[in-house]
């Protein structure tokens, strides 16, 4: 039968057939006809596998964050949008250095950051580094530390509500948690190192899981203490996932509010004693009285902040890279 008399059935048959050789190989039989058009088959099957992950990220990542930049630059009079050059810019370092509604959001995400890098970060590696060399009740400390992963967030959240307000205040009369005072603010300090713990510890186990027997088989000939293993062995081998670590959290200094939230929900706008920059920008945007300005204010916020955390990261890569240890 000739190709051009194929019937329609016949040639869909084909085109997927053809697809499936180019795709996962082998070879036709020689009475099999070639399928027309195999490369635009081909091309339109990845076209249709990428188009939605290329539109999705168009959608909710170029367009909003497209909107929010427009946002910045707009100020709200009534119902009529205006443009407002560096008028929102302007509302917000006043903010910071003249009124104080975002000093203390401030001071709590600068705090936040420095103990996830400095306490956080350096425990999610020693521990790791416990559980891969097996230590005896190194199962035990990964079943701890993965308790908060396990159970609903929600479920966990209510617990150690109740353990903070009532519990412990019941057995111990000067233990007192409120949301009144800076107590708030660091008893979820707390708990979001230990929420996010798990993620940090599974990283960095995986990355140590990842080094070459044959250099720690040499630790071992040359008799290395484990210290001396896991300081010239096993740091520098490990030390772009800790460099990836540091650029994720540096990155994230102004938008981490959700343990906050899940504590205190959108309390209401105006200065808290749990207030980061995160959280503060997405109470305005969500529970606010005035959503317009507010939108923009917030939107300003993040351009401004986007500004300045980007040469930082990129300096702090660079750096780390040049400057850190490596593997040799």
């Amino acid at each position: 039968m000739k190709e051009s008399k194929l019937s329609v059935t016949s040639r869909i048959r084909w085109f997927f057939y053809g697809l499936k050789i180019k795709i996962f190989g082998g070879e036709r039989r020689n009475n099999e006809p070639k399928p027309r058009n195999k490369k635009a088959g081909q091309s339109l099957f990845l076209f249709f596998f990428m188009l939605f992950p290329v539109l999705q990220f168009l959608v909710f990542y170029v367009g909003v964050n497209i909107n929010s930049i427009a946002l910045a630059f707009t100020k709200y009079e009534g119902e009529t949008a205006k443009f407002a050059l560096f008028e929102n810019f302007d509302r917000v370092i006043r903010a910071i250095f003249v009124t104080g509604d975002l000093k203390l959001a401030v001071k709590n995400s600068t705090i936040q950051f420095l103990t996830g890098l400095l306490i956080g970060m350096p425990l999610q590696i020693l521990v790791a580094y416990v559980v891969f060399k097996k230590v005896p009740l190194s199962g035990f400390y990964k079943i701890m530390l993965f308790m908060p992963n396990i159970l609903s967030s929600l479920v966990f959240v209510i617990c150690v509500r109740v353990l903070l307000y009532d519990g412990l205040p019941s057995i111990f009369p000067d233990f007192k948690v409120t949301q009144y005072d800076s107590s708030s603010f660091y008893a979820v300090l707390i708990f979001g190192m230990w929420m996010n713990f798990a993620g940090g510890l599974v990283i960095y186990l995986s990355a140590m899981c990842g080094i070459s027997k044959d250099i720690l088989e040499y630790g071992e000939l040359e008799n290395m203490s484990s210290l001396k293993e896991f300081w010239y062995i096993v740091l520098p081998s490990i030390f772009p996932t800790v460099v990836t670590y540091i650029i994720v959290a540096i990155a994230g200094f102004f938008t981490n509010y959700g343990h906050f939230y899940s504590f205190y929900g959108a309390s209401g706008t105006g200065q808290k004693p749990y207030d980061t920059l995160g959280y503060n920008f997405f109470v305005k945007v969500s529970d606010s009285k005035d959503p317009k300005n507010d939108y923009t204010f917030a939107a300003a916020g993040g351009v401004m902040f986007t500004l300045i955390v980007a040469p930082i990261t990129l300096i702090s890569k660079h750096l780390l890279e040049k400057y850190g240890p490596s593997e040799d």
